[in-house]
């Protein structure tokens, strides 16, 4: 890898922290949500979670504030990786880490291990010294609903023996397959 393309990585990595930090802190008001991220976000973005998925920059600004104004959380980042694709296009930011859902924080922080992706385009490479700006058309969300159950207090400890007790089952219905169709499981 270049250079140039490293210190175009490591500002773009500093930009999307950015985004990530302010998208996934509900304390941050609208106004800088319109004036920190929204100029990153293109008119043909699509947002996908495990619920829902829709699309355009009205939209997205709806849900956003919406998001911001019904709930509580915090994110915290674990890493963050920009890979950048020949000629800018489809280049990508991967975030991993866990969103802290706070709505009972009197009574329970609820973590979601979160990975983010935001597919991206530069207009052309940046100078030294430019501001770096990327044109998000896809911001993704991903967390396991195993994770869901498992962070729910009280829950957590029969899911994790139902878990177990559904890995034995799996494992002897593989040992069962494995000898009905003449697989050799070794020693």
């Amino acid at each position: 890898m270049s250079d140039t393309n490293r210190a175009i990585i490591e500002r773009l990595e500093t930009r999307f922290r950015r985004v990530t930090e302010l998208l996934y802190d509900t304390r941050v008001p609208a106004h800088v949500l319109d004036e920190e991220v929204l100029p990153f976000i293109a008119e043909d973005i699509v947002f996908t979670d495990p619920w829902q998925r829709g699309g355009s920059r009205k939209d997205y600004r709806l849900g956003v504030f919406g998001f911001h104004a019904m709930f509580a959380f915090d994110f915290d980042i674990t890493q963050l990786n920009v890979q950048l694709e020949p000629g800018l296009q489809k280049s990508r930011a991967i975030v991993d880490g866990v969103m802290n859902l706070k709505q009972l924080r009197w009574l329970y922080t609820y973590p979601l291990r979160t990975i983010l992706v935001y597919d991206f385009t530069l207009e052309s490479p940046p100078t030294p010294g430019q501001d770096i700006r990327p044109l998000i058309h896809a911001h993704e969300e991903m967390w396991s609903f195993g994770d869901m159950i498992a962070a729910v207090p009280g829950v957590s400890w029969l899911y994790k023996h139902f878990r177990k007790g559904f890995s034995q089952g799996f494992l002897a219905a593989s040992s069962l397959a494995c000898r009905v169709r003449g697989v050799p499981l070794g020693s």
